[in-house]
């Protein structure tokens, strides 16, 4: 196949991955708003919320399979882990150095998230799952900008209490 031509998923394969992706999202997040409850509840409510973006979507997702008739393929959890899946010795964050890492982290996640759905728009042939693809996209590049914004007010925030 060359670069011109274009994968195009069958709607199970796109909801299934989907479902995955989301559903791993969601985990990460529930994660991260545990990580950070002791030492920046701020930041673990910030990661609640985007956790319960994540449900919204999944909910989306489910409305989508029940019109496509296609429920079975979004009622398995997923086998697969996802490449950001969670290495770390720690699980609650201890200072601001570490949660500064975490929260890299969680932006470089998002950012792969929002490209991966933009892939599922991109390989996308079925017109029912067009709409929650494009708003599955703009929501995650939503996450990326308010993930971004708030790590570089925290590390702001960070340096002007070193100085």
């Amino acid at each position: 196949m060359d670069k011109t031509q274009s994968l195009l998923l069958l709607p199970y394969e796109q909801l299934t991955l989907a479902n995955a992706h989301e559903t791993a999202e969601l985990q990460r997040y529930r994660r991260l708003t545990l990580s950070f409850l002791p030492q920046a509840p701020q930041t673990s409510r910030l990661m609640a919320t985007l956790g319960l973006q994540c449900e919204k979507r999944l909910d989306m997702l489910r409305q989508a399979a029940r019109g496509l008739e296609l429920e079975a393929c979004i009622r398995e959890m997923p086998v697969c882990a996802p490449s950001f899946a969670w290495d770390q010795r720690h699980f609650f964050v201890v200072d601001d150095f570490m949660g500064d890492q975490v929260i890299e982290q969680a932006v470089r996640a998002a950012v792969e998230s929002k490209n991966f759905f933009d892939w599922l728009l991109n390989t996308n042939a079925t017109p029912k799952l067009h709409q929650p693809l494009v708003n599955f996209v703009k929501e995650k590049e939503g996450e990326c900008r308010v993930l971004l914004e708030f790590w570089e007010q925290r590390r702001v925030a960070v340096m002007n209490q070193r100085a």
